[in-house]
């Protein structure tokens, strides 16, 4: 009796020491995933809005610098296209001035789109050159069309924050690659 007590002590035991080696083990992984995101978020200028935009994303926990630039230029991307949606509803029910700014703003959008879909299609083909300057022009553009509004009461001033916050976000994930 006394050996079937010690064999089922150890074979707890042995239980419990790969339980926590196991839970060691995911713990760590763990960090090193949420390193590579705050390496990121610590290069752009507002660490909390980056932490959560890149965490918006599924595959963040566990991406590597290829997934994590996927999401990063995935997200600017359908911000920019929605921007752009925003931007031609906004056209139907505007007039004067803000008609104006807003038709500037559809070129200024048409180009952070193009930009995006140029940076999604070099990381397609491996290309990872150019990825940063891709960024910050398209984060120029929601610039751009902020200042359009100067003087004016900017409908779009939420969404060009993002885009911009979205685009410096993806600066640092290209320079991930260099």
């Amino acid at each position: 009796m006394a050996t079937s007590f010690a064999l089922l002590l150890s074979c707890n035991l042995a239980f419990f020491a790969i339980l926590l080696a196991s839970i060691i083990a995911q713990s760590s992984y763990v960090t090193a995933d949420s390193g590579l995101v705050d390496r990121v978020c610590k290069q752009t200028s507002d660490y909390k809005f980056c932490i959560s935009a890149l965490n918006s994303d599924p595959r963040t926990p566990g991406a590597d610098r290829f997934t994590l630039a996927y999401v990063a230029f995935g997200l600017a991307y359908r911000k920019a296209s929605s921007t752009q949606g925003q931007i031609t509803s906004l056209l139907s029910n505007s007039t004067g001035p803000v008609h104006q700014h807003l038709e500037q703003c559809q070129g200024y959008y048409a180009t952070a789109i193009a930009k995006m879909r140029e940076a999604l299609a070099n990381l397609d083909s491996e290309t990872y050159d150019g990825l940063d300057g891709l960024a910050t022009k398209a984060g120029d553009r929601a610039v751009d069309c902020e200042s359009a509004f100067e003087g004016t009461k900017s409908p779009l001033t939420d969404s060009n924050k993002d885009l911009k916050g979205l685009s410096e976000i993806c600066a640092a994930v290209a320079h991930l690659f260099s």
